[in-house]
């Protein structure tokens, strides 16, 4: 029996009405292809939502449910196109339902409906409730290419640790269960099982691994100590990327970031088996099947491209004492870019309201540390009018996007990734620029509300390396409450700052109140905020 009987695309979400009561997975397709997938769940449409779904109320066909818009796809609906609904087999085994489908055109635009990123590339909402990119949308031998990664990769962590490597989530589970990759998922798992026990000797062996990757060449982003991500581009833009993540047996517990924390035997894990994954054969597991119940649930067997990871707090707080964050938020800044929501114009020539201040009040010999540089509008000008100057970001896409702005023959700014989480790549870059013989001004636009407290500290301890006593470092704030669009985890106030940087010697010294404009990721408003313009100085007394 088709479970889903009717559709109505509305501009809140998607009303629609179900044959029986049942939890079902329900995937939404624009003009046939997979954007989405939600698990299906008794909520009342708003007032007014759907009125003019034809509802045939005889026996139990009288079912209407109503699932939102997620976040991530709201300002990408604009144009036309068909919204369908399937859902998806119950049991493994089951095929998923037709489709059904209606015609939808939220704001009565002929042009198509599509959801892409800035290079043309299909979008789909992830499992993290972000947007991101399926395998099934890839473009031709982008798979391959993906594949020929993962043997790279894998050769070279093998050729440190041994045959203690094998495939895990998503490359696990697909050829497992349906015998391919699956088709909503994104890139390739490689997790490895360590030599050690101790949770220190296990981290040098991950950092040791780290740079055994990047001296071959790799492009790799550490999103913890227990896992690495190789990103690889093909022809100017973001293709793939395989995930290495680090497991370890200590006290008969299987550690493996970030979903797994169970009891376990080495015997049960190594030495890998062979797996046919697509054309090519990987290790898997020894006992593939206890890592996907470890990974999926009891239900692995059963498709579910809804499917998001709960892990339980103990696992959660026990694996970020041990391996620390270096990735909070990362991804949603990356997106802000992808999505096309930051520009980068080359014929720029003014600078922010904020970096117009810091202008006035920098010496004209001094260099400029532009931390968090966005696509690096302000660098870019500063460089031009004649200053040395460093721009760092988060997000390696901003800093590909202020690159590709620049224009031939133009004084540049140095541009690279930074990554403020991480204290060594902060002290190395502080030794380094404080070897210079110029004096340093430090510069941080919509910085400081935007990295946790790890983050701050360590924006403090590179002042501190790096401001001589006449020295100076600006910040903006936005104090309190003053933007909606800034997560309650990131309000701050100016007490609390002043106390994190005199922790480092540095005591404010100016505190000047204006207006801009501020955009916060995920969201599509700019509100003039309230803000607060600091300077810091080293303390001298």
């Amino acid at each position: 029996m088709q479970h889903i009987v009717q559709v109505l695309p509305v501009v809140d979400g998607v009303v629609y009405q179900v044959a029986d009561a049942a939890c079902r997975i329900i995937s939404v397709r624009f003009a046939g292809r997979r954007v989405w997938s939600f698990q299906e769940r008794a909520e009342a449409a708003p007032a007014g939502v759907g009125a003019d779904l034809a509802v045939d109320a005889a026996g139990d066909h009288g079912l209407v449910r109503f699932q939102p818009w997620p976040d991530a796809l709201r300002e990408h609906l604009t144009g036309t196109t068909e919204v369908g609904l399937v859902a998806e087999a119950a049991r493994a085994g089951a095929r998923p339902d037709a489709e059904v489908a209606a015609p939808f055109s939220p704001d009565g635009s002929p042009e198509p409906l599509e959801v892409t990123d800035l290079h043309g590339r299909r979008m789909v909402v992830n499992k993290w409730g972000r947007l991101g990119h399926a395998i099934v949308d890839a473009p031709p031998g982008m798979v391959d290419r993906m594949l020929d990664s993962t043997d790279r990769v894998r050769a070279l962590v093998q050729g440190v640790l041994g045959d203690r490597v094998y495939v895990t989530g998503g490359t696990l589970l697909g050829p497992v269960r349906e015998g391919r990759l699956l088709p909503h998922d994104d890139d390739a798992d490689l997790a490895y099982l360590s030599r050690h026990e101790h949770p220190l000797d296990v981290t040098l062996e991950a950092f040791e691994l780290g740079r055994v990757l990047r001296a071959a060449g790799l492009q790799v982003l550490r999103l913890s100590v227990g896992h690495l991500q190789v990103v690889v581009d093909h022809e100017g833009a973001p293709d793939h990327y395989v995930d290495v993540f680090t497991g370890f047996l200590l006290d008969g517990v299987w550690h493996q970031p970030f979903a797994i924390r169970a009891p376990a035997r080495e015997d049960e894990l190594l030495p890998p088996r062979p797996l046919q994954v697509v054309d090519r054969v990987q290790p898997a597991p020894r006992e593939p099947e206890r890592m996907l119940v470890e990974l999926f649930g009891e239900g692995w067997r059963v498709p579910d491209p809804a499917y998001t990871f709960d892990v339980p707090a103990p696992a959660v707080d026990r694996f970020y004492g041990w391996f620390a964050d270096y990735h909070a938020e990362r991804e949603d800044w990356d997106q802000e870019v992808l999505a096309g929501r930051t520009t980068a114009s080359p014929a720029r020539t003014d600078l922010s309201g904020f970096a117009a201040w810091v202008d006035r009040r920098t010496g004209v010999g001094r260099s400029l540390l532009d931390l968090g540089c966005g696509a690096g509008a302000d660098a870019r000008v500063w460089a031009a009018r004649g200053r040395t100057v460093e721009a760092l970001d988060y997000s390696r896409y901003a800093v590909d996007l202020a690159r590709r702005s620049l224009l031939p023959g133009d004084p540049a700014p140095a541009l690279r990734v930074l990554n403020l989480l991480d204290l060594r790549a902060v002290v190395r870059l502080g030794a380094e620029l404080a070897a210079r013989p110029d004096p340093w001004t430090v510069v941080g636009r919509r910085l400081l509300n935007a990295v946790e407290d790890r983050g701050r500290d360590n924006v403090w301890r590179l002042c501190g390396m790096l401001l001589r006593p006449d020295g100076d470092a600006h910040f903006d704030l936005v104090d309190g409450d003053a933007h909606p669009g800034v997560p309650d985890y990131r309000r701050l106030r100016l007490e609390q700052v002043v106390a994190e940087a005199a922790g480092h010697g540095l005591e404010l010294v100016e505190a000047v109140p204006a207006h801009e404009p501020v955009r916060w990721f995920g969201r599509s408003d700019e509100p003039l905020v309230p803000m607060v313009r600091t300077t810091f100085r080293r303390r001298t007394t």
